[in-house]
């Protein structure tokens, strides 16, 4: 029986890459810090990170060197939509939310701040399981109804930073966490404040609730019976049946025994981090453009008009520079091709490059030709001219008729005329003195004031006498206490071959 050929199953999800188009649209951050935060700002950088999950870089490495344009040039490929710059200074940290990537930017001053650790810290029983950050929270703004452009343009940012929720198709059960942004009209400054979500279903006593929402079973060890488990425990604590306002009935399955048309009692418990914003400036770029708002410096309309037709005029003056550098380079490129790079075909170059061989051995064989005859006084024979050309053709020499190039080559003609090597040597060096040994060597020993080794007479006289003339040194002008080591040495051995 033959053996049937093995199918191949799908490995990959249809629902995952049918939902490619709408992650694409979900906007995504990165929380960066510009200049040296303290340990308690670096916390809550690590806290905000941890507000904004999961659609922010958890894990995100910085460097002193990273510029804000590097993150921005890496925010395109990965869909990156927003920027939350964390800095500080001596006055206070702020905190700058940016739209990538042509702005605008916000920037917020931190009057105060608490740490998600510290609010945890304060807590009887904390509630933040790692479950929650699975999805991103639900945005609520309470007090940005005012017509001010400033503020709307804080609820539009806001808003924005997160994903929007469809109420027809979101998930009950996905809706784990709550931000909230309270605006003081009074003292103008935004509370932010973070909580996650818990529910649990009203009219069920405690034990049965526990059960239900436990996975491991109770402890009944120390009751005599299962009854004495549901009815000992009552129904919960007395603030769940007083606050009615917290119950409400469920349109979704939210687990946990909270089931569909039940009525549950929903409790918000504080993550944090928590924090105290004060809204100073409004830029209309990537920080930097035109300021649309400040909270301390105000203008008048004409000089916001000025200031508009300034910065307009720099970007015209922008654009038209590199315009005209753009332009430049073509130029540029278009002369480089007229001039000395016109298109041949292979065959011309080689003809080329083969006529200019020729030219320059043709100059060569002239100039050695030239030389000889005025040296020697005879005409050169086709041995030398070859040997010429040769050594021409390998190297490139100066066509300034100089014989230095020629010494050995001349020479080597000489001995096959019939020279020896040394009349042939000697030949070359009279007719090239200012090359020859024998001519340093003449003009050393003939100098009057030289000795027989070439040295200046009054040199080797002052050595000599500084030689013999030293109270240490012996006869033969060395050192005495060296002689007498010597001898010491060969006492030494004389007592050794006695012995």
């Amino acid at each position: 029986m033959g053996r049937t050929r093995r199918k191949k199953k799908r490995t990959q999800d249809i629902s995952k890459n049918s939902g490619a188009s709408q992650s694409d649209k979900v906007p995504k951050n990165f929380v960066i810090a510009r200049g040296k935060l303290p340990i308690l700002l670096r916390s809550l950088e690590h806290d905000i990170r941890k507000l904004m999950s999961p659609h922010t870089a958890m894990n995100l490495k910085e460097s002193g060197k990273n510029t804000l344009k590097d993150f921005v040039h890496v925010a395109g490929p990965l869909g990156i939509t927003h920027l939350l710059i964390m800095s500080n200074t001596q006055l206070a940290p702020y905190l700058r939310i940016a739209r990538l990537p042509h702005g605008p930017t916000l920037t917020f001053k931190i009057h105060a701040y608490s740490l998600a650790a510290d609010i945890a810290r304060e807590q009887a029983r904390p509630r933040a399981p790692a479950s929650i950050f699975q999805n991103p929270p639900l945005v609520v703004l309470n007090g940005f109804g005012a017509a001010e452009e400033h503020l709307k343009l804080i609820t539009i940012m806001f808003q924005n930073i997160f994903p929007v929720i469809d109420v027809n198709i979101v998930k009950l059960a996905t809706c784990q966490r709550v931000l909230l942004l309270n605006y003081n009209k009074d003292s103008m400054l935004i509370d932010l404040r973070h909580y996650s979500i818990s529910a649990q279903p009203v009219g069920v006593s405690r034990g049965i609730r526990k059960l239900v929402q436990r996975n491991r079973l109770p402890d009944l060890s120390a009751l005599s019976d299962v009854s004495e488990f549901i009815t000992k425990s009552g129904y919960g604590s007395e603030s769940e049946i007083e606050n009615e306002a917290s119950k409400v009935q469920l349109p979704d399955e939210y687990g946990r025994g909270n089931h569909t048309s039940q009525q549950s009692a929903v409790k918000l418990h504080e993550v944090g981090p928590r924090m105290t914003l004060q809204l100073v400036k409004v830029e209309e770029g990537l920080c930097s453009g035109a300021i649309m708002f400040h909270e301390y410096v105000k203008k008048t309309p004409e000089e916001i008009a000025a200031l508009k037709d300034q910065i307009e005029k720099k970007e015209a003056l922008r654009k038209q520079r590199k315009a005209e550098q753009e332009a430049n380079v073509q130029r540029k490129e278009l002369l480089k091709k007229r001039r000395g790079h016109p298109k041949q075909s292979n065959e011309d170059v080689e003809q080329g490059s083969q006529e200019d061989d020729v030219d320059q051995s043709q100059i060569a064989k002239m100039d050695d030709a030239d030389w000889y005859r005025q040296e020697v006084g005879e005409e050169p024979d086709e041995g030398f001219l070859s040997g010429a050309l040769q050594k021409n053709v390998k190297f490139k020499r100066k066509s300034t008729g100089s014989i230095y190039g020629h010494r050995a080559s001349f020479r080597g003609h000489l001995t096959n005329k019939g020279f020896t090597a040394t009349k042939a040597k000697r030949f070359a060096s009279e007719h090239n003195p200012k090359m020859s040994a024998d001519y340093e060597n003449k003009s050393r020993y003939t100098k009057p004031e030289n000795d027989a080794q070439g040295r200046p007479s009054y040199a080797a006289a002052n050595e000599n006498k500084r030689r013999y003339t030293k109270p240490g040194n012996d006869a033969k002008g060395s050192l005495k206490r060296r002689a007498s080591f010597k001898e010491m040495s060969k006492k030494t051995n004389k007592r050794k071959k006695t012995s």
